[in-house]
């Protein structure tokens, strides 16, 4: 029993190096090994998590390394028996959101896809070697996309796109799916205006029958993440908003839903005669008209839908026709302008 207990220590230990700079050093048998030992873990824990006689044992052992470590590492966050459950999975993500994995470790951490058998190590392979792409990428010329999109950003955002429906394809992947893009959002903390252009080209990328489900999987990602959606859409270019709903019944709606939100952001100013911002709001009146011409450039059947939503919109707030009542009624006005 004492050496399964070291065993279920040195695993808890290898999980807290994983998130250090110690992993620069790893080289490919090393790191497979990690591996190796993360999967002995969840064996370790399938036998014995409901053994009444052991677990109480293992988890004071959980318990005590934990504090340990604690101690040893500022920043550690201590692990629940039960997470040992996924242990290749929670190593994996260590090794995702830790800078100093080395991009030649991870790249070569599994065979290629069109070789391997085990679907788990499929994945595993497939999100690492995305998140190393996405860094070899980085070295494009700062050039501008027909979308209006930086050309990294844009090749970024369909390698995103085409990964995420390799794994959506497999019944089952949801979560290594929600982990990329977890850790594309880690990686992009201070820097969300490129993480948005990357996520737009993947939805952009991502328009057919096939990767509808791609895209709709992206958007309900954004919306699980508080205002992520909105900060996407106003980084957004009007123009590039408008060819997303044109593409998309998904992203129209849910873009609706932003303008609405923005709308509800504004206040008439009597003294002024004009719309200002609440300490919540962001979005001027004028660029809310902005956005809303833009749809109403895009032709048929969008334009009509657009036309038909403001009028609603107007009669919901009291369809009233003079200026400074209901912030629909003005903006239908700046917009026959």
């Amino acid at each position: 029993m004492e050496s399964v207990l070291g065993h279920l220590q040195h695993i808890l230990e290898l999980l807290a190096v994983s998130q250090t700079d110690c992993v620069n050093e790893w080289d490919y048998h090393t790191t497979l090994k990690a591996f190796q030992w993360a999967e002995y873990c969840e064996h370790l824990h399938s036998r014995f998590h409901t053994n009444p006689a052991v677990r109480p044992a293992l988890e004071s052992r959980v318990h005590d390394t934990n504090r340990r470590l604690r101690e040893t590492f500022p920043s550690y966050s201590p692990v629940m028996l039960s997470e040992l459950a996924q242990c290749q999975h929670k190593l994996l993500i260590n090794l995702l959101r830790n800078p100093s994995a080395p991009s030649s470790i991870v790249q070569r951490l599994f065979p290629d896809s069109r070789h391997t058998e085990q679907g788990l190590k499929l994945d595993q392979n497939g999100l690492i070697t995305c998140k190393s792409a996405f860094k070899l990428l980085c070295c494009s010329l700062d050039k501008t996309s027909s979308a209006g999109l930086q050309v990294e950003a844009e090749v970024r955002g369909k390698l995103l796109g085409k990964h995420l429906n390799s794994i959506l394809t497999r019944p089952g992947n949801e979560d290594y799916a929600r982990t990329l893009l977890e850790s594309i959002l880690c990686d992009s903390a201070g820097n969300m205006e490129s993480l948005n252009d990357v996520i737009a080209s993947a939805l952009l990328s991502s328009d057919d029958g096939t990767n509808s489900v791609t895209q709709r999987f992206i958007l309900g990602w954004l919306q699980s993440h508080d205002g992520c959606f909105s900060k996407l859409c106003e980084s957004l270019s009007p123009g590039l908003c408008s060819i997303l709903s044109t593409q998309s019944v998904e992203f129209k709606q849910a873009y609706w839903g932003v303008l609405k939100q923005w709308a509800s952001c504004l206040e008439y100013d009597v003294l002024q005669s004009v719309w200002v911002l609440t300490t919540d709001g962001s979005v001027t009146f004028n660029v809310l008209a902005d956005r809303l011409r833009d749809l109403l450039k895009t032709g048929s059947p969008l334009k009509q839908e657009t036309e038909t939503q403001l009028a609603e919109l107007k009669l919901e707030s009291g369809d009233f026709d003079v200026k400074g009542i209901s912030v629909w009624t003005d903006l239908i006005i700046q917009l026959k302008l």
